[in-house]
């Protein structure tokens, strides 16, 4: 039965999780892969040259840091994307945002429901990074990007899994963005 090989299908790979932040509690750190859209994957990783950085020296004391996590293949990602950019454009002189590009929400080699990006399921770093390069230059993001580790240690600590977002200040986290059927208010942000 069809519908039935979907249901299975769902069941298997949502990974979908609130997790366990609150607001006004201190943010976890974590190691992340600054991304750089206009160096090919390929240079970056044959010359050795990937570092990774803490998450809290993103912090500045005083001003907020947006985290939005998500990936390529979310297509409420997509959607709003243009709303990002602008929502980044009026506020960066105040605050600083970073997208985290995590494991993808819709890989069309493990759950392709409904995708038109195609894009499997990240195996290396260098699928990983390419695919933060597509999403950046598919939507035309203009937030900077960093990347998750391949072992998933943003998605585990912050949950952000399909599409979710964070506000941080000295530390703390002041809002947990979380979907309200299926949408995002941006007002929120």
């Amino acid at each position: 039965d069809p519908a039935f090989q979907t249901t299975q299908l769902y069941v298997r790979n949502n990974i979908a999780n609130v997790g366990n932040l609150t607001e006004e509690m201190l943010a976890p750190n974590c190691q992340l892969i600054p991304v750089d859209s206009s160096i090919s994957t390929k240079e970056i990783i044959n010359a050795n040259v990937l570092t990774s950085i803490s998450l809290h020296s993103l912090y500045k004391s005083g001003r907020p840091l947006v985290l939005l996590g998500g990936s390529y293949t979310c297509p409420l990602f997509r959607c709003i994307s243009h709303v990002l950019n602008d929502i980044y454009n009026r506020y960066k002189d105040h605050i600083d945002f970073y997208m985290i590009q995590i494991r993808e929400a819709h890989a069309s080699d493990v759950w392709p429901i409904g995708n038109v990006v195609d894009v499997k399921e990240h195996r290396t770093l260098t699928d990983h990074l390419t695919a933060a390069c597509e999403m950046i230059k598919a939507t035309k993001l203009e937030i900077p990007v960093l990347a998750d580790t391949m072992d998933d240690t943003f998605l585990k600590l912050y949950s952000p899994w399909p599409f979710r977002f964070f506000v941080i200040v000295n530390g703390i986290l002041k809002l947990v963005g979380m979907p309200k059927e299926a949408r995002y208010d941006t007002t929120d942000l």
